[in-house]
Order: structure tokens, then sequence, then C-alpha cells
């Protein structure tokens, strides 16, 4: 297959598929370049065709226009109306972009990139329902360490299990605030401070890092779907922590027989097991994806 792409009205090709990838993901090319190939009609944005993901497999196209006839055809979209040039030699990434060419005029997919190419489409890149959940059980472990002092002294005041988790919701917080009255303020303020600190470390590294404590020790992270790089502030921190926290609290305060907590925990892990991405709704409503640490590196800042 030959795949030419263009872009500020200039043709690059033809490429092979896998010449396409590769640039796709040491992101030589991005998703606004324009592609064509046989069997296509028009020229396209690949981003349309790959789904907004580094990584293009061809469907089955119909209607199909040779190349020559390309720059005859009406401007219909952005693109449409680039200008073919058969041009003696392939016209290289660089100088699609506007750039000089190479000196030793190597073509630049073959030239070494700026960053490591990563390959976040393969299957194997993207993290294990079995590594996410066990990263989950190691965050609530952590935080049940951090409220230990405070359910020492809870647990020696013999609450009545009866009246912790039967009723409505504001009969069970009341009971519960009466017994956390009578727990001594020093054990209250260790387990405050613990918190504090546990709280303002996984922030720090999910920024950072796109990591929680539970990820780092399996060796996952969080990153953008789109980029595969650290998600922006709004996705990484206000939809995956700040909005998930509000959504499971307000789960677990329903006046249900079930823990609704643990059903939306249950029904994210399962979507994500039959997404091809490893999608789960938590994913999805932040435009992430979980992939391993050893398969998607992120770009170092420049200096």
């Amino acid at each position: 297959m030959k795949i030419y792409l263009a872009r500020n009205h200039v043709q690059a090709g033809p490429y092979t598929l896998d010449e396409l990838n590769t640039m796709l993901a040491s992101q030589e090319v991005v998703l606004d370049d324009l592609i064509w190939h046989a069997p296509m009609s028009q020229w396209r944005r690949l981003g349309d065709l790959t789904a907004g993901q580094l990584y293009y497999q061809p469907a089955d196209l119909t209607n199909k226009q040779p190349l020559a006839e390309l720059s005859q055809s009406t401007t219909q979209a952005f693109g449409d109306n680039v200008e073919l040039q058969n041009k003696p030699r392939r016209v290289s990434v660089a100088e699609l972009y506007g750039q000089k060419p190479a000196a030793d005029d190597t073509p630049a997919w073959q030239q070494t990139p700026t960053k490591p190419i990563s390959k976040p489409n393969s299957q194997t890149a993207y993290a294990s329902i079995g590594s996410r959940f066990l990263a989950v059980m190691i965050n609530v472990v952590l935080f049940m360490l951090t409220l230990l002092p405070f359910l020492q002294q809870f647990v020696k005041l013999n609450p009545d299990p009866v009246a912790l988790n039967t009723g409505n919701f504001a009969t069970r917080m009341a009971y519960a605030q009466e017994l956390a009255a009578k727990i001594p303020a020093d054990a209250a303020t260790l387990s405050s401070l613990l918190l504090l600190a546990y709280c303002v470390i996984q922030l720090i590294l999910i920024i950072s890092r796109g990591q929680s404590f539970g990820k780092m020790a399996v060796g996952i992270r969080t990153v953008d779907a789109q980029t595969f790089e650290k998600p922006s502030f709004f996705k990484g921190v206000v939809l995956r922590v700040l909005v998930l926290f509000f959504i499971y609290q307000l789960s677990s305060g329903l006046p249900l027989p079930i823990n609704m907590t643990l059903i939306l925990l249950m029904v994210n892990y399962f979507i994500a097991a039959k997404s091809t991405h490893k999608q789960g709704w938590h994913d999805k409503l932040a435009g992430t994806v979980v992939v391993k640490t050893a398969e998607v590196g992120f770009q170092k800042a420049k200096k």
C-alpha cells in the first residue's frame, strides 16, 4: 500500500503502512495531517481515520479514485484543495512541515527521533485489569494505615454494627459522629496528619508522573488517550481525582441495601475488560488510558 500525506498544500510520500505508524508513534506525523491512499476518494484528516489514536489500520474503503485525479477534485473539506506535485524524489516529513531537509537527505522516518519511539497502541502496552485492581487495593491499604490510630480507638468504643450499617444516611452519620466525639484528640490528630501527608504525596505523584502509590508499585501509569503523555491537570486531577471522589462519596451515601461504591468500581473494570484500549468509565470520563510504565515513557522536557 502506498500512502501519501499532505500539509500546507505540499504532498509527501509514498510511505508504507509500517512507516506511517512509526512516524505516528514518534509524533513526526500528527493527527491533523491529511492522508490519501487507494481506494480513497478524497483526502481525509488522519485523526478522523484513526479515531484520535496514534495508530492507523485501514478499513475496507470503496469508491476508488486514481491519485492523479485528486488534483481536479472540488474543494469539499479541509485539505481537499491540496495541489499534488509529481516530484522526482519523495518529500520528507521535515520538508512537509516547512523545515529544511536533512543534510544527508535521509528520509525522516529513518532519522533518530527526538524521543524514544513507543508503541502505545499495541495491546501489550495497556495495563491489565488485574494490575489496575491491585493498584487500587494498595492505595486502599495505605489509606487505611493512615486511619489506624483513629480506628484503633474507634473499635475500643465497641460500636453497634447495626446502627452503623442500617437506616438512612443521616441516621448512620449521626451515630458515627457521636462515637467519633469520644475518641481521644491525640489519636484523631495523628490520623489527620497522616491522611493529609498521604493525600499531598498522592497528588504530587499524580500530577508529576501520572501515578499513585499503587500504580507505581505495579508499574503502570495514567496517560492522555490521544498523546500518551502526562494528562493535563484538568484530566488527571479534576476529572480523575476530584470528580470521581465526589461520585463515589455520593454513591456511598445512597440508602440502598447494596454497596454502590463497589458496584461502580466493578462496572468500571468490566467496561475496561471489554474495551480495545482497556478504558473503563473512569478513563472515558477523563479522556485517559492506563498503560504499562515500561512500554510508554514520557517525553523529557527540553532544557
